[in-house]
């Protein structure tokens, strides 16, 4: 099985979550990968990897999110 880099984005909240997906079609909704710590179980993965490029973004658009994160999945 190939593994692929992508960018884990957690929230504390299920509704961040959902607030950000309706701002970008640049990933999806997950449920949060075991190795991944986070609040509400769900996740937004994204295979665009430029976390300093997410961080403004998310600033921008005002999304409350927890951490940033890369995992192999």
């Amino acid at each position: 099985m190939n593994k692929e880099e992508v960018l884990i984005i957690t929230f504390k909240s299920i509704q961040d979550v959902l607030d950000l997906e309706s701002k970008t079609k640049n990933g999806r909704m997950i449920p949060v990968p075991s190795c991944v710590k986070a609040g509400c179980g769900m996740c937004f993965m994204s295979k665009d990897l430029d976390e300093e490029k997410w961080k403004i973004f998310l600033k921008e658009q005002n999304v409350l999110y927890e951490d940033i994160v890369r995992v192999n999945f």
